[in-house]
């Protein structure tokens, strides 16, 4: 029982991959044109919420063709050299599988290159990712695969990204393939569960399956017969889809006091539900009374939230969530009937999304407040919006500085306010290299050889009286 389940239960083939079929023939022709020569497209991207199985489609599609496999995942350093040295090393030479046979690309023998979690590539400890992915997606001799959850996180920063590789989409798994494949595991784990203990831990798991597996086996530990009042525990994990519903009883419900229990069972932070409620209210309130109303009960709550900050007394958390749910449900005068889809807010959404861009940011005010000795805060409020100016329009002042403060590929794109791989950042960093390259061998000329050395006369040695420091009675 002690074995983790989803690695245990893995597919082995793409026949066991449960949900998908379509992704799942997509992958397939992507592998076959593999088989046949190097494809258009030689870079797979699988997009997908986590726990649908885009991992295990990678692997079981690697099994299914006899590929050897180089994976990097999120517990991996994945900066441009980390990426260089095993993916972009792996996709260009030859290799041995596990039985140590050898592999020769040359003989049409492949090995598969998965980049896990590749929309999370950001921050200083993956530095130069992106441009080692875009170099691995222009050069790679072996198929590639990149998974990621947001693909607009990561093709933003590069127009090969998008342009380049195949996209295939994997949805999240209906909750009846869910049960099924619950329903075959809990009888090879000879557990006892009913039909609605699956039904609760399917609907819990909101399409992810991995999510559904991991709550089977914390329920079946050291417990062969499951009651439904188990499984209905793990009902209180909030995700997603709890958020949904609790907009709808929010706004469409006729009990504030119900909504008031729906956000205290749901144990989320005050402050990310009422990013929840700001953006869907306009939505849902159509009477601008409503509306009005709604809004003063929020503005009420964000005053709480705020006393919360300034007096670290989190007893307000209390009326700021009895605010944002019974007050606004209670906030309209007339039952809402008409179908609204409830948004993800788009401000959490912003913030994810420019998570690589802020990790940038923060990178060169360090290298600027370095240079300038100040705080890397005070480099990006006072120094870089000038520098930044003067790093568009100056070529001579652009050069220069990338040289003198060490910057890199993403770090010049930032600063001039492009992808990675556009002409303009490539055209920065040749110019780089042939001067660097320039000064080594002019250092190189004027560097004095050993022989040039050797011939130079030796200076006498002075008497050391000649050097003795003189006293004033000596004058």
């Amino acid at each position: 029982m002690s074995e983790d389940w989803t690695e245990l239960y893995r597919p082995k083939s793409l026949k066991e991959v449960v949900g998908n079929p379509k992704a799942l023939k997509e992958l397939k022709d992507w592998a076959i044109s593999w088989e046949s020569g190097t494809p258009a497209k030689r870079v797979a991207v699988l997009i997908g919420s986590p726990g649908v199985g885009k991992t295990s489609a990678a692997l079981a599609l690697a099994i299914d063709f006899g590929w050897g496999v180089i994976e990097m995942n999120a517990s991996d350093h994945r900066n441009g050299d980390a990426i260089r040295r095993i993916a972009i090393r792996g996709a260009l030479s030859d290799t041995f599988t596990d039985a140590g046979e050898y592999l020769s690309h040359r003989d049409g023998r492949k090995k598969l290159i998965i980049l896990d979690e590749a929309d999370n590539i950001f921050g200083r400890e993956d530095q130069g990712g992106v441009p080692a992915i875009v170099e691995l997606i222009g050069r790679t001799q072996h198929p590639v695969i990149l998974i990621v959850n947001d693909f607009y996180a990561l093709s933003r920063k590069s127009s090969a990204i998008k342009s380049k590789t195949l996209q295939i989409k994997f949805n999240r798994i209906q909750t009846a393939t869910v049960k099924g494949m619950l329903r075959r595991i809990a009888a090879d784990r000879g557990l006892n569960a009913s039909d609605r203990v699956l039904e609760v831990i399917a609907n819990n798991s909101n399409g992810d399956l991995r999510a559904a597996l991991r709550d089977l086996q914390a329920v079946g530990l050291g417990n062969n017969d499951i009651r439904e009042e188990q499984a209905e525990i793990m009902d209180n994990r909030l995700t997603s889809r709890s958020n949904y519903e609790l907009m709808a009883e929010i706004f469409h419900g006729s009990s504030p006091i119900r909504a008031r229990h729906l956000i205290m069972d749901a144990q989320e932070d005050p402050e990310h539900m009422m990013l929840w409620v700001e953006e869907n209210l306009p939505v849902a309130y159509r009477d601008a009374e409503d509306l009005l109303r709604g809004f003063q009960m929020l503005s009420r709550a964000d005053m709480f939230l705020s006393r919360v900050k300034k007096r670290q007394y989190f007893g307000f958390w209390s009326y700021a969530t009895e605010l944002m749910s019974f007050g606004v449900c209670a906030a309209k005068q007339r039952p809402y009937r008409d179908f609204v889809r409830y948004q993800f807010p788009s401000y959490l959404m912003k913030m994810s999304r420019s998570k690589g861009q802020r990790a940038i940011k923060q990178a060169v005010g360090l290298k600027l407040g370095s240079a300038c000795h100040i705080s890397m805060k005070g480099a990006q409020q006072e120094v870089l919006p000038y520098f930044q100016m003067l790093y568009r329009m100056n070529k001579e002042f652009q050069l220069a500085t990338t040289i003198d403060l060490g910057l890199d590929q993403e770090e010049a794109a930032f600063l001039l306010d492009e992808k990675v791989d556009s002409s303009a950042v490539k055209h920065l960093m040749q110019a780089i290299a042939r001067k660097i390259a320039g000064e080594s061998e002019e250092h190189d000329l004027k560097a004095p050889r050993l022989e040039q050395i050797a011939e130079r006369p030796r200076e006498e040695k002075q008497p050391e009286d000649a050097l003795r420091q003189r006293s004033l009675f000596e004058y």
